[in-house]
């Protein structure tokens, strides 16, 4: 670590109030990357259109636009870690989101990738609130450096389902007390599993969330495989409407799970290629009849960088399919027009190792009933069933 990040990190550190141990080894590092972003939102799907049984009404919402500057998941953290000796060693990291744009950061000081852990010849064992194994194996290649917390995330697509607007059935997130696991690596195969505690009074397990996988690194060639668990997050019934859903029905349980594979490519000239595959089930019982039981689909991504140079060209397209489901009592289900389709291209030029400019574009399209949704634009009332986005971008991105 330079002089000038010591002195960073010393000077940030004591205007937060947090102790640097002096035998410590500490890193200040962050990303920033702003940009200036139009949002264009299709019209909604008719009123009267026939859309599934687990979606909103079609409400012919007419469409809007939007032109804002944002600053996505830009973040500030400190990062470091102590030798306990024997091969030990203690690591901790502080991170937090960086709005600059409108000088926020979100409710919660270091509500990113946030934890204190071990780490040594047993692997690494880490405790705090941490991106889930899922999260971090899957969709690995980023768009350009910025897909995180953008609208050019593959995960908006990938991770979710098309009803609702609920993070709930969510598989792409950070879970608060996670408790996570890396084993050695073995022959370029590293297995990974982590825990995060719902801590619902009266149940061991209500509200928690298992995440594990496998790696496989080995020069050109990335491969992994993931599984995650939801016990009691209820993402189908969260998602529809009040009188489909389990939430309030005492004695009812979800388990919601999703799979994903992931295999990634690096060729000699300068281009990486990836292809991931996720298959994802919402499953409750206990429901009444005519209440939320299953919803089941498939979705995938491709995704293309190509270097040449100071210039990086991006491409990607993610599908999701409508699926099927299932209501308690065997009362008639449909998935029509749960489908969604999104694309995104993209170039960014490098002025250093550190900061480049870059040009996005993304086009997402609904089916008649579907809310994938990957603008800033968050409310019911711009994403409406049916309703598309087309987004256009260009910012600045400085990594330290």
């Amino acid at each position: 670590m330079t002089i000038t990040k010591k002195l960073m990190a010393v000077a940030v550190a004591t205007a937060f109030g947090l102790p640097l141990a002096a035998h410590a080894e500490v890193t200040v590092y962050g990303k920033l990357y702003p940009q200036i972003n139009h949002i264009s939102v299709d019209d909604s799907s008719a009123v009267g259109t026939t859309v599934s049984t687990l979606s909103a009404k079609a409400t012919g919402t007419p469409g809007t636009s939007v032109t804002a500057m944002q600053a996505s998941n830009s973040r500030l953290g400190f990062r470091g870690n102590e030798n306990l000796g024997n091969g030990m060693k203690a690591i901790f990291q502080l991170e937090m989101n960086a709005h600059i744009n409108d000088g926020t950061g979100g409710s919660t000081l270091f509500s990113r990738n946030t934890f204190l852990g071990l780490a040594g010849g047993f692997g690494t064992v880490k405790l705090g609130k941490i991106d889930t194994v899922y999260k971090q194996l899957g969709d690995h290649l980023s768009f350009l450096g910025v897909s995180s917390g953008n609208f050019v995330s593959n995960s908006s697509i990938l991770a979710k389902t098309g009803f609702g607007t609920s993070s709930a059935s969510s598989f792409h997130l950070r879970r608060d007390n996670s408790i996570i696991y890396y084993s050695p690596k073995f022959g370029g195969v590293q297995a990974l599993f982590d825990y995060s505690l719902g801590q619902v009074p009266g149940s061991a397990s209500s509200g928690s969330v298992i995440s594990a996988g496998l790696r496989y690194k080995n020069g050109p060639i990335y491969l992994a495989l993931a599984h995650e668990i939801h016990k009691d997050l209820f993402g189908g019934s969260n998602n529809v409407a009040a009188a489909m859903s389990n939430t309030k029905t005492v004695g009812a349980s979800s388990d919601d799970t999703s799979t994903r594979l992931t295999a990634q490519y690096h060729f000699n000239k300068g281009t990486i290629a990836e292809l991931d595959f996720a298959t994802t089930e919402l499953n409750e019982s206990g429901g009444a009849t005519g209440h939320f039981q299953d919803y089941k689909h498939n979705s995938y991504a491709v995704n293309v960088q190509h270097t040449m140079g100071p210039v990086k060209l991006q491409a990607s397209y993610g599908a999701a399919t409508a699926g099927s489901c299932s209501l308690v009592g065997g009362v008639a289900c449909n998935t029509t027009g749960l489908d969604g389709k999104k694309l995104n291209l993209g170039a960014s030029y490098s002025l250093s190792k550190s900061t480049y400019f870059f040009a996005l574009y993304s086009k997402m399209r609904n089916g008649d009933a579907a809310r994938y949704n990957s603008s800033e634009l968050k409310t019911a009332t711009y994403i409406a069933p049916g309703a598309g986005t087309n987004q256009f971008a260009v910012g600045l991105s400085h990594s330290f």
